[in-house]
């Protein structure tokens, strides 16, 4: 903002030298009268200079500022419903379910209040193609969610709300509108930002002390996209919304809490979002609170 303030005065300034009228241009020098050269021909020049590099430190420094600035949201009355979909870059029937997804993420959050995860599997990578945004881990959470849900198997495109099997995108959307119409027992507040590597997490968190529950953190990132070469998807260029990029392990949810997550190297800082969502013991979502990490004006 600084910055950009800064640029507008010198803007100001070249305007106001570079029309100022011909008397303007002489001045005494040493008790003489004659031509100023600093008050003529070189204040045009200056000024001109100076606001060049404005812009040029203004470019280089404003989207470092932008992401260094600390993020704050909060949570609201009601659950904001948790949406998993578990989906691989190898399966033939997942492309529909993606961009599905990637419409539901256009929907505002007070029609449907949500955090949409999408989890990108590694089971179908046998298959000939390699899902780069695959985690065994995230197929592990998926054989969890399944045996909460008393599944015999597992399969994607697969969807969870608030840890609860939806089958079919109409499910996911009255178990999503079911989800918003129950109050919150969690009162979450999620401050985050980048520090140098890292985003810096801080989770304050109001509940019931009888409440035993569980909170994850996690990473998403957007605007991602592959061009498959083999497999069942092979000559299909993909894109993906909401895909996690980090998960943390369940953490026994406190007042407090803060929590570090390493920046790894493909990851785009432009396109992350953090998030946390917490769950009771027996398994269902709580509530859930999610933003953009760069602080947009």
């Amino acid at each position: 903002m600084y910055f950009i303030l800064f640029v507008r005065a010198l803007r100001v300034l070249c305007s106001a030298t570079l029309s100022s009228s011909p008397e303007s241009k002489t001045g005494t020098i040493g008790g003489r009268v004659g031509r100023n050269t600093m008050s003529s021909l070189y204040p045009a020049s200056w000024a001109h200079y100076l606001w060049l590099l404005g812009i040029s430190l203004t470019a280089l420094f404003s989207p470092q500022l932008s992401a260094n600035e600390a993020v704050t949201v909060k949570s609201g009355l009601y659950q904001t419903a948790v949406i998993e979909l578990y989906t691989s870059e190898g399966c033939s029937s997942c492309p529909p379910a993606d961009r599905w997804l990637n419409q539901l993420t256009k929907v505002p959050s007070n029609e449907l209040d949500k955090l949409v995860l999408a989890f990108h599997v590694d089971y179908w990578d046998y298959i000939g193609w390699k899902d780069i945004y695959a985690r065994p881990s995230f197929t592990n959470r998926q054989r969890h969610l399944a045996r909460l849900n008393q599944q015999k198997s597992i399969y994607t495109p697969e969807f969870f709300v608030n840890g609860s099997e939806a089958r079919g995108t109409q499910s996911v959307v009255n178990k999503t509108q079911l989800s918003n119409k129950v109050l919150s027992t969690v009162d979450m507040e999620l401050t985050f930002q980048q520090q140098k590597n890292n985003i810096v997490i801080n989770l304050s968190s109001k509940f019931d002390p009888e409440l035993l529950a569980f909170v994850h953190f996690v990473v998403y990132e957007n605007n991602l996209s592959s061009q498959v070469k083999r497999g069942e998807n092979a000559g299909k260029h993909l894109q993906h919304q909401q895909v996690v990029r980090y998960l943390s392990p369940k953490k026994s949810l406190t007042p407090e809490i803060t929590h570090n997550i390493k920046i790894q190297p493909e990851w785009n800082l432009n396109q992350l979002g953090v998030g946390a969502f917490a769950l009771s013991k027996s398994g269902p979502h709580i509530q859930a609170v999610s933003s953009q990490l760069t602080a947009f004006p």
